[in-house]
């Protein structure tokens, strides 16, 4: 029976970096994006227009080069074998993909890269439905991208959806798009890839990555502390390197108890070290203010 178990991206037989299997779908994406954001950048520089940062650039391309490793490289190869590279294949899109990309600033890039007038046009016909614009305020809105991404989060580690996705390349599919999609959403709002738009307060920032963290790390102290097999499928294949099947689910799970949770709490950090900035620059604003009243 074992034997009958497939590999659903291809042969994880040889050295660990060589493992790579070139997904069309996902090539021609990750191209694609790249493709136009490189032409937003080439026309504002044609017509004279301002750049943005170079680090933008490097974020974004930096988010499609992780999520090639992820959905293309080893960390995919190697995920029917090992729940580890399952496991740091979710980490990478959600918690390196999806906010690089949007650092990056793709939507606000490639609009400025229009001509005015088909600029307007195409966000006439885009927005004039209510229904869109309702349906985009909701989707975007704080609370609703962090219940979507943790409710995400632990719907598929549910060992009944996890193992679905291991046994049908459909359901896998479903899964890393269900966690990207989610994580773009739940970033959208904290990066702020659009100004004013959905714009949260350094401090509900801090609360949503919170909530989140505390959803992730319990996931993972879960499957680290567990002591059976709690995906039956690494019971049934072979691993490679020696490793048993309950060490693999172990280091998984505290790949995302700890791993995890040091990246959200550097977002946690970095976002309060903004809103210190911030408001050391409004106090002495105000203190300017109350001085000029005083003269």
């Amino acid at each position: 029976m074992v034997n009958l178990l497939p590999l659903l991206h291809g042969d994880a037989s040889g050295p660990f970096w060589a493992a790579w299997s070139w997904n069309p779908p996902v090539l021609v994406l990750l191209l694609s994006a790249g493709l136009v954001y490189g032409a937003a950048l080439r026309y504002l520089g044609q017509r004279g227009r301002p750049l943005p940062p170079a680090w933008q650039p490097i974020a974004f391309y930096a988010g499609l080069t992780s999520a090639a490793l992820a959905l293309m490289g080893p960390l995919d190869l190697y995920n029917d074998e090992l729940l580890t590279m399952h496991m740091l294949q979710h980490l990478v899109l959600i918690q390196v993909t999806a906010p690089l990309i949007l650092l990056g600033r793709p939507v606000q890039l490639v609009l400025r890269g229009l001509p005015p007038e088909r600029l307007g046009a195409a966000l006439r016909v885009a927005l004039r439905p209510q229904w869109v614009r309702t349906t985009l305020t909701v989707l975007t809105a704080p609370l609703t991208v962090t219940l979507l991404a943790n409710a995400a989060l632990v719907f598929w580690h549910f060992p009944r959806f996890y193992e679905a996705a291991l046994y049908s390349t459909a359901v896998h599919d479903l899964e890393h798009l269900s966690f990207f999609v989610t994580a773009l959403l739940f970033w959208w709002p904290i990066i702020d890839p659009v100004p004013r738009h959905h714009k949260l307060p350094a401090l509900w920032a801090i609360a949503a990555i919170f909530a989140t963290l505390v959803v992730s790390m319990s996931i993972g102290a879960i499957i680290t502390l567990a002591d059976r097999v709690i995906y039956p499928f690494y019971a049934g294949v072979p691993m490679p390197w020696g490793m048993a099947a309950l060490t693999d689910q172990q280091v998984a799970g505290l790949i995302m108890w700890v791993g995890g949770g040091f990246l959200y709490m550097g977002a946690i950090l970095a976002l309060l070290a903004r809103w210190l900035r911030q408001e050391e620059r409004r106090q002495a604003t105000l203190a300017e203010q109350r001085a000029r009243h005083a003269l």
